[in-house]
């Protein structure tokens, strides 16, 4: 008996050794086995991040003179993953400086070219003087000492810049001045470089991470003024001016408009104060707009997610070249629109449309400049589904949708025509035939999903596909193969 089981013991310890070093044979050691897997997708380094990025601005605006003056503290940390031996900024305002390059239209220059241009005078990087270049729509920083990766970085600076007379989204006309992209903005830097912005005559050729925005802001008391942010106080100076403190969280930009004797009214939807700062000619129009834009607030909050902004301001403002213009918590609607004369429908889509980008454009953001269909189309396609749910319009007529290659950049479009086909239409094109393929209800899931990955982040075609793809449970290579062909 015990001879047997001595056997029976030998049986079993041959098994695992032999089992064993056939395992090893197979796999190699433990150790060896960790080191062959695969490496995890490497991780975006996105410089400027959001959540620690914060501008404060001391800005001087005097509407009669057309002159701004400007000290900004941009405050972030180097997320980067390397050292940082420069910094750039895009400075719009220089790409009205010249007639030739302009991207106003010329009906816009209603007393001739009158140039616009920002100049910064000083600057410091973390209290030591570094050297900034103008190079137009751009400028550089050069750093006197690198930035280590993980290093907080701040950069102060003096600036002036020139508000032209021209109807256009930075510029001047009857007693308006309207200030979108009008102060020095620090570019994003991720694995492929700096985005520097261009200057394009269509379209809106710009790349910007969200921030905080504290804001002090001085002008005369006579004007009243729209901002992106929350106006906390007012306070009046013995001298005919008046200081204002703004704050913006989170904020995709900050916008400004500044007017002389412009009527102001409101509405509230769901906690939001909707307002609106129209001229006051056309009282019954200006009320549906701002009835019709808190529709659309409490429509977009019920279907993708609340809006997280206690304001929304519509502006009507003096701008050729553009119908309508989205920035945070602001929105600029052209004197146009207002006319009585002009078309219901197309009015009731713009309003439509330019609230839609309050989810996509500054909620969830994009390159305008490299994608420009992600936040385009789908505020077309949402200023749809709001017309056909709330205001019972019938939506785009199928015969019309066609694919179009939305792989194209803006300064890859050859004409404004170009532009509107490939970003509007065809970006619309593409979600109304996903939801052809997928359903209605699982694309709104697809855009609730999308919403609560990228809130105040920046998103890229690839993230909004993993996002279907994941919604959806299926393969759709081939329906994006329809929409995205290789440059």
């Amino acid at each position: 008996m015990r001879k047997s089981k001595t056997w029976l013991w030998i049986t079993l310890m041959v098994v695992v050794l032999g089992s064993f070093f056939w395992m090893r044979g197979v796999y190699g050691t433990a150790r060896n086995f960790i080191t062959t897997k695969p490496d995890p997708a490497p991780v975006t380094r996105l410089f400027p991040s959001p959540e620690e990025t914060s501008y404060h601005m001391d800005l001087k605006i005097d509407p009669i003179n057309l002159e701004i003056r400007g000290y900004s503290v941009i405050t972030s940390r180097n997320t980067s993953g390397a050292d940082l031996e420069e910094l750039w900024l895009t400075t719009y305002p220089n790409a009205l400086r010249d007639k030739t390059n302009t991207p106003a239209p010329a009906s816009a220059y209603y007393s001739g070219f009158d140039p616009g241009w920002l100049m910064i005078s000083g600057v410091m990087v973390n209290q030591s003087t570094a050297s900034c270049h103008d190079l137009g729509i751009s400028h550089r920083i050069d750093l006197p000492v690198p930035i280590a990766k993980g290093e907080t970085v701040t950069i102060e600076m003096e600036w002036k810049a020139r508000i032209p007379q021209v109807a256009y989204r930075y510029g001047s006309k009857d007693g308006v001045v309207l200030l979108g992209h009008f102060y020095p903005v620090l570019n994003v830097l991720d694995e492929s470089g700096w985005h520097t912005s261009a200057n394009t005559r269509f379209g809106d050729p710009f790349y910007t991470q969200s921030a905080d925005y504290t804001v002090r802001l001085w002008v005369p008391e006579a004007y009243q003024v729209a901002a992106s942010g929350e106006i906390l106080s007012i306070e009046a100076m013995d001298n005919g001016w008046q200081n204002l403190s703004i704050k913006a969280s989170k904020a995709r930009d900050f916008a400004l408009a500044v007017g002389y004797n412009c009527q102001v009214s409101s509405v509230t939807v769901d906690g939001v104060k909707v307002s609106g700062f129209f001229k006051g000619t056309y009282p019954a129009v200006e009320n549906q707009v701002m009835d019709r834009a808190a529709a659309a607030v409490k429509y977009y909050s019920c279907t993708y997610g609340s809006y997280t902004r206690p304001q929304l301001v519509l502006v009507q403002a003096p701008m050729k070249g553009f119908q309508g213009m989205e920035y945070s918590g602001l929105i600029f609607l052209a004197e146009e629109v207002f006319a009585p004369e002009y078309d219901e429908q197309r009015r009731a889509f713009l309003v439509a449309h330019e609230v839609a980008h309050q989810w996509w454009y500054d909620m969830v953001g994009n390159n305008q400049l490299e994608e420009p269909w992600l936040d385009e189309g789908l505020a077309n396609w949402s200023a749809r589904q709001y017309l056909k749910t709330v205001e019972y319009r019938s939506p785009q007529s199928q015969s019309q949708l066609r694919e179009i290659n939305l792989q194209q950049g803006l300064t890859e479009m050859e004409s404004k025509s170009n532009y509107l086909d490939t970003a509007y239409q065809g970006g619309e094109n593409f979600w109304y035939q996903l939801e052809e393929e997928l359903g209605e209800e699982k694309v709104l899931q697809v855009l609730r999903s999308y919403l609560a990955a990228y809130r105040f982040q920046t998103a890229k075609t690839e993230d909004l596909r993993q996002i279907i793809s994941q919604q959806s449970r299926e393969s759709l290579d081939s329906f994006f193969k329809r929409w995205f062909t290789t440059r």
